[in-house]
């Protein structure tokens, strides 16, 4: 059994037993790594000089999908040991995040592009057709992204629990979207922050809706007509959340990783500084997670995933600095599983904590954008 660790690809599991297989993303390829016993080592890396952003096991075909950035979309049907490229009919050659959901009977592969497209493919992704009226809302002229190339890109893609219809997508920079027709007619939530990176519900709770982002942590328990502030920049963990998931059977149990300062910082201060931190209780009150972790690491988790199997509850955590860390009681205790690989990361985010400078370009709209050098 596996589990993928991308920042694009899928973040929640659940299996008969903890899985001995993590495939993980880096901007060098995918390694996997294979636990024996308690320990973790190499078994073989793949997808040489691609920077695999979103991993998705897709059980019902035996494929594994891998999106890369700036390099399209490939597929294996032998786990993982050899590869072919797989993305007719994709437009965009920067895959971003990959999901999947039953709809009608099949099994529905979704993937996220930068520049912000939505495609999907019902037959393994032997062929994919496009969501053209994901360009249709109001937002679409304010979409775009603080570094080159200056584009919005397709950040997340989530499902309503009781019908997986009704779509979410993240638009980074851009908004929320909604389609409750199953992708058929799109249409934005009003949000307090156009930067919004991820999204978590709670299949007990109709309405309920939590967002991480460039406004910190947000709830909405109204289905987005209102919202409240959960956490905010000057929190213990971070001021710049992304990865957020839940212990599939306890929606309570959140578990967020931040930076302790926005990207753009990075490049002056060398430091990501990011932090893990849990909630038992919704996302009300939270606790950094330590426990073998560093109090802040030199680079930020920009993967994590969550896989509750066989009445255990383990957690990766993959960061900028080519690091793996793994727990298996629930984030109470960490080991580094896997370092010196290549960073595992977004898109520039290793560019920015190598201390690549920018240089800001004027547009006509009047506009300051900053271009990485």
């Amino acid at each position: 059994m596996s589990v993928g660790l991308s920042h694009g690809g899928t973040t929640m599991y659940t299996a008969r037993e903890p899985s001995t297989e993590v495939l993980v993303g880096t901007m060098d390829g995918l390694v996997a790594l294979r636990r024996s016993g308690g320990a973790w080592s190499v078994e073989r890396e793949t997808l040489d000089d691609l920077h695999v952003h979103a991993i998705l096991l897709d059980e019902s075909s035996g494929t594994i999908f891998a999106g890369a950035y700036r390099g399209g979309l490939y597929a294996s049907i032998d786990g993982g040991a050899t590869w072919e490229q797989r993305d007719h009919g994709i437009g965009v050659k920067s895959l971003f995040c990959l999901a999947k959901a039953d709809i009608g009977g099949k099994r529905r592969i979704f993937a996220g592009t930068e520049p912000a497209h939505l495609y999907y493919s019902d037959d393994a992704g032997a062929h994919w057709d496009e969501f053209p009226t994901l360009r249709s809302v109001g937002s679409l002229p304010r979409w775009r992204f603080a570094a080159d190339p200056f584009e919005a890109h397709t950040k997340h893609i989530n499902f309503d629990p009781a019908d997986p219809d009704h779509l979410y997508v993240s638009i980074e920079v851009g908004g929320l979207l909604e389609s409750t027709d199953g992708g058929r007619t799109w249409a934005d939530i009003d949000v307090p922050h156009p930067d919004v990176h991820r999204t978590v519900m709670d299949p007990r709770t109709p309405g309920r809706l939590l967002t991480s982002g460039g406004a910190g942590l947000l709830e909405t328990t109204d289905g987005g007509a209102t919202w409240n502030q959960l956490l905010d920049k000057t929190n213990d963990i971070g001021a710049y959340p992304d990865l957020l998931v839940h212990v599939p059977s306890d929606p309570a149990e959140l578990y967020l990783a931040a930076s302790q300062t926005g990207p753009r910082s990075w490049v002056d201060v060398g430091v990501a500084g990011g932090r893990i931190g849990r909630s038992r209780d919704g996302g009300r009150t939270w606790s950094v997670l330590t426990g073998g972790l560093p109090d802040r690491m030199h680079g930020n988790v920009e993967a994590m995933c969550i896989e509750e199997a066989g009445g255990t509850v383990s957690l990766f955590a993959g960061s900028t600095d080519g690091e793996v860390w793994w727990s298996d009681d629930a984030g109470d205790s960490w080991t580094r599983i896997a370092e010196g690989l290549a960073p595992i990361c977004k898109s520039v985010h290793s560019d920015m904590l190598r201390g690549e400078r920018t240089s800001v370009l004027r547009f006509s709209d009047g506009e300051q954008r900053e271009r990485t050098a």
